[in-house]
């Protein structure tokens, strides 16, 4: 079975495994695929790895969780006196939260993650690097390791350090947020519909969760202090919709503040057939505070664009093109066609656009 070394776990600030811990295989419940073994000392779980070499569902996790296990080692003990005890199977084991550091790779995606303040070190997708098989990881962190020095491990260790903290967070905020170990990106808060929705402002929502619609700069640099006056005016990417999270939680930091002019107003546009049982003859469409609603069947494309999840929608070697046209270009070009077939702003649907916001009567 593979799994870290201690000297390469020291690489991500993970504990490391102790001798007088047992390493013992977690029994398979009805659904699991992936193998589980945890290192126990006494009754206290210490670490749980979790690995799968199943092409095509390749994955290794490796985490703590706070997990009491009983005397004779077959039930998972609840945290308090009102709980009831569990079977010790992969199962239920898989549903304990993580707490400190933590490493997953599964299906092209690696992240270092601080469970405690549940921010994210580092994510594999902002670099676009193509870690697809768990040899591919093998050879990943290998490389990681070569690459760490004593500065990279002091700011790792300083980063699983971190406790959880919720920082406030308003429209016109600026932020800075970690590429990879060397890069950091700068970005904006453009809107915040969670505020628009409890001030009962209309908007077509069609977004789960607490969405934000931010826009990273052209910007890809190892200074980790940029200020907002440097920032403001530059080029950004096509604005993007995103959980809150990474802001709520602080791993985006916010480093200051100043009124979106008219020109940054850049914002995802929202156009389909109402998903509303109530009315499913409308038209609906949504870009940034303008929002319209038509009764029509007459439908002139399906360009919801509701996608929306927890990372940011950065790849460094489309940054990195386009802040060397110095243009979106590049982003239209290189961006997957399952998002770039779907955003009305990308300039291939021109004329599209404009006959929507016709037949919704909007400018």
């Amino acid at each position: 079975m593979f799994e870290l070394t201690n000297e390469q776990r020291k690489c991500f600030a993970l504990p490391p495994v102790l001798e007088a811990w047992e390493r013992i295989e977690v029994k398979k419940g009805p659904y699991d695929t992936c193998n589980t073994y945890a290192y126990i000392d006494g009754q206290q779980i210490m670490k749980v790895i979790q690995v799968c070499d199943t092409i095509g569902q390749e994955l290794y996790r490796e985490y703590s969780v706070n997990q009491l296990i009983s005397n004779d080692g077959t039930k998972l003990l609840p945290k308090t006196s009102k709980g009831k005890p569990q079977n010790f199977i992969a199962s239920y084991l898989e549903k304990k939260k993580p707490i400190g550091m933590s490493i997953d790779f599964k299906s092209n995606y690696v992240a270092i993650v601080n469970n405690d303040s549940e921010q994210c070190y580092y994510r594999s997708v902002y670099c676009d690097e193509k870690i697809e098989t768990l040899n591919d990881f093998k050879l990943w962190i290998e490389k990681w390791c070569e690459n760490t020095g004593e500065n990279e491990l002091k700011e790792i260790i300083e980063f699983s350090k971190r406790t959880k903290r919720h920082q406030k967070f308003k429209e016109g905020d600026f932020f800075r947020y970690r590429i990879n170990r060397s890069l950091y990106g700068y970005g904006r808060i453009l809107l915040d519909f969670a505020k628009m929705r409890k001030k009962g402002v209309k908007f077509w929502d069609i977004f789960m969760g607490k969405p934000l619609c931010v826009a990273v700069y052209h910007i890809a640099t190892a200074n980790s202090n940029l200020k907002p006056e440097q920032l403001f005016g530059k080029k950004m990417l096509p604005s993007q919709m995103i959980m809150d999270n990474i802001f709520y939680y602080g791993e985006c930091e916010i480093i200051g503040n100043m009124p979106i002019e008219e020109n940054e107003k850049d914002y995802p546009i929202h156009y389909g057939r109402s998903i509303s049982l109530i009315e499913p003859n409308s038209i609906k469409y949504q870009c940034g505070k303008t929002y319209a609603s038509k009764s029509s069947k007459k439908e002139l494309g399906d360009f919801k664009n509701n996608g929306i999840g927890w990372d940011l929608k950065v790849k460094l070697p489309i940054l990195l093109e386009c802040i060397k046209q110095n243009s979106n270009d590049p982003y239209w070009q290189m961006i997957h066609p399952y998002y770039s077939n779907k955003d009305l702003r990308n300039p291939k649907f021109k004329k599209e656009l404009e006959q929507i916001k016709k037949q919704m009567g909007v400018k």
